[in-house]
């Protein structure tokens, strides 16, 4: 089990944890924004949000442990101050917007992660059993020699597995395809993958959710999971909160767009002025943090 560093948030405790995610890379961060951003733009972004999360901290979140995720090309400045300043960070580690897992750095994966000493290593996945075989293959065994790597450092392995979402009607919520889901978590389960926090899809359904906790502890009884925000409406992902943090196993959430694309694109349209977007991001992150403890102790 992962050991954390002094300052550092371990899997091992029970305090949910708030992540607010910016680690999008330069084709996702820019698709909240329909005439899409240059270089300059999502490096001034993610400093934004940067700050709209420490005026998070700044004022306190009882019985949550706040935290973000943020990538190496655009963000290093910002994920150095974090992890020195005792904050969790989660770091990416796969290449963006590829069908078959890929590391970033190539095989100098292992270099990134101990130069930045994260909390977590994230790798996001999209991983299905009707995939095809090799693909599958392929990714299991890069999975693999992460979660070999980081069992050995100070480093816990967040998977961000993507299976996809279904919706039961026209105003139903989406909901995560959760046989899917579990189907694929065995087969990297069974491949010898451990992972200590599996990033999933949300579902509206609290014996859905229960399903994918029971999964994910086949494994390892100390795993758990959190809910990701897919940049779904707000009104969606509210009720993904309600049902995760109703359902043991469930840590918290990582959510990104849902919380700061509506706020960027004003921002940098000029509708909105920086003060103003860095209080609109903090309070919908405050908000759900409460929310999502609310309803957890009900």
């Amino acid at each position: 089990m992962f050991s954390p560093e002094p300052g550092a948030m371990g899997v091992d405790d029970d305090t949910p944890i708030a992540l607010l995610a910016f680690d999008h890379r330069e084709r996702n961060f820019s698709s909240v924004r329909p005439t899409g951003m240059t270089d300059d733009e999502i490096r001034r972004s993610k400093e934004l949000i940067f700050d709209a999360f420490e005026v998070v901290v700044e004022g306190g979140l009882h019985g949550v442990r706040p935290g973000i995720i943020v990538d190496e090309e655009f963000g290093a400045p910002l994920a150095r101050r974090a992890v020195e300043s005792g904050i969790a960070v989660a770091m990416p580690v796969e290449k963006a917007s590829q069908d078959v897992f890929t590391f970033e750095y190539g095989d100098a994966f292992r270099e990134h992660l101990r130069e930045f000493r994260p909390a977590f290593a994230k790798a996001l996945v999209r991983y299905r059993v009707t995939d095809p075989a090799d693909h599958r293959r392929i990714q299991r065994e890069r999975l693999r020699e992460l979660s070999d790597f980081v069992a050995g450092e100070p480093i816990a392995l967040m998977l961000e597995l993507i299976v996809g979402q279904r919706a039961d009607g026209p105003d139903a919520i989406p909901t995560v395809d959760v046989d899917g889901l579990c189907a694929s978590m065995a087969e990297l389960q069974d491949a010898g993958v451990h992972v200590d926090v599996w990033k999933v899809e949300g579902t509206s359904s609290q014996e859905d959710a229960a399903q994918i906790v029971a999964q994910a502890r086949l494994a390892d009884a100390n795993a758990r999971c959190v809910v990701l925000g897919a940049g779904a409406p707000r009104d969606t992902v509210s009720r993904w909160l309600d049902v995760s943090a109703a359902t043991p196993g469930y840590g918290g959430f990582a959510i990104g767009r849902s919380i700061w694309g509506e706020s960027i694109v004003a921002w940098l349209d000029g509708t909105r002025r920086r003060e103003q977007a860095i209080e609109e991001i903090a309070s919908t992150c405050r908000r759900w943090a409460q929310q999502y403890v609310g309803e957890r102790i009900r």
